[in-house]
């Protein structure tokens, strides 16, 4: 495996060990192909590093694992995956990886917030735009019925609504209380997201 001395120093001995018995025996691909795996199949530290290399931006790691077959849609107690945290930590090289490896760019955490709600609320404009060139609803929403869309208005990401509306974003979508990020924004005092709304067609 390219790179295994690196992982070695990082992750340790008994994670690569693991890894490597795995793709000797053919273990982990049998597990994962025939959606048998149970958490309890890998040992802690293999799932704690999955996630810690996604957060710290190990891309090195993350392709190690995923060259082992971990499952890419496990999800912490949170409900946040690999992809979901890579994409919240501006880590722009691995979620490429997550995303060229198959791994579902329209997961959503315990909240039903998405990895591109994330990018938004933290205005990674270079994560969000990755995000949206993948296959996802631009009006999935969230529990309480907003989208990306109202994330970018209501979090002052203005620059990009015509982006997100260039997309097929609804710009008079209506959330679960029955308001639209426009009366979201009146409602708040927020005129410049008002006003940028208005702009890119909100009319309600």
């Amino acid at each position: 495996m390219r790179g295994l001395s690196t992982v070695r120093r990082i992750i340790g001995v008994a994670t690569v060990a693991a890894i490597s018995a795995l793709l000797a025996t053919g273990c982990a691909e049998h597990v994962y192909r025939s959606g048998g795996y149970s958490p309890a199949a890998l040992t802690p530290s293999y799932t704690d590093d999955w996630f810690a290399a996604a957060r710290a931006g190990r891309t090195d790691i993350v392709k190690a694992l995923i060259d082992a077959h971990f499952p890419l849609e496990t999800k912490t107690p949170e409900g946040y995956t690999a992809l979901i945290l890579s994409a919240y930590d501006d880590h722009p090289e691995t979620l490429e990886a997550l995303l060229s490896a198959g791994a579902n760019a329209c997961a959503a955490d315990q909240h039903g917030n998405t990895a591109l709600m994330g990018a938004l609320f933290k205005g990674e404009k270079d994560i969000a735009t990755i995000l949206l060139d993948t296959h996802c609803n631009i009006d999935q929403s969230n529990n309480a019925g907003e989208t990306a869309l109202s994330f970018a208005a209501l979090f002052g990401r203005l620059d990009m609504l015509p982006v997100l509306v260039a997309h097929g974003a609804n710009v008079n979508h209506v959330d679960a209380r029955g308001a639209t990020a426009l009366q979201m924004a009146i409602a708040q005092g927020n005129m410049a997201a008002a006003d940028a709304l208005r702009r890119v067609g909100s009319t309600r």
